[in-house]
């Protein structure tokens, strides 16, 4: 002895759902790379621009169905991210100035001592004091400045994918 029964719309109901399934995972890399999209754009604003090689340098790809990546080949682009100490630095004579004038030699050897004094008598430069050159953070800054975008990227997806199940495509 047994019962059967039929709700209605459940065929239709779980043909959608398939539909949704076979479709997630192109869905998926789509929402990935858009994901990445938004976070290169927060990014690009914090990155501070002296030649424009860092900022153009910046590639996004999806790695994997669930893991997109944001980043750059440029060797400096830690240093600028996260500072760095400036160790032992040499200022050629043409670049040193007082007040935008050019020193002359009796000036930087009257300011700098004769310790700068080339093997031929003339002056090569100056050595700097060490220093620290603070970091920018604009991975971190520019992070946290798309998680909203894709927080509500992410949201929409979700609500589509539902929408879609439940047959209002």
């Amino acid at each position: 002895m047994g019962a059967t029964f039929e709700i209605e719309g459940w065929k239709e109901f779980t043909e959608r759902c398939e539909k949704v399934v076979n479709r997630w995972e192109s869905k998926k890399l789509v929402l990935m790379q858009k994901l990445a999209n938004i976070c290169l754009a927060e990014i690009s604003r914090f990155i501070p621009v002296d030649t424009s090689r860092l900022v153009s340098s910046f590639q996004v790809g999806v790695v994997t169905p669930d893991e997109a990546e944001v980043g750059t080949n440029v060797e400096y682009a830690l240093y600028v991210n996260d500072g760095h100490a400036q160790h032992e630095r040499f200022l050629p004579i043409q670049y040193i100035s007082v007040n935008g004038k050019g020193l002359t030699k009796g000036k930087i050897i009257e300011k700098y001592g004769e310790k700068y004094k080339g093997k031929k008598g003339g002056i090569r430069g100056a050595l700097l004091k060490e220093r620290y050159v603070a970091g920018e953070y604009f991975l971190e800054k520019g992070m946290k400045q798309a998680e909203p975008r894709m927080k509500t990227l992410i949201e929409s997806f979700m609500e589509q994918n539902m929408r879609e199940m439940l047959g209002a495509e």
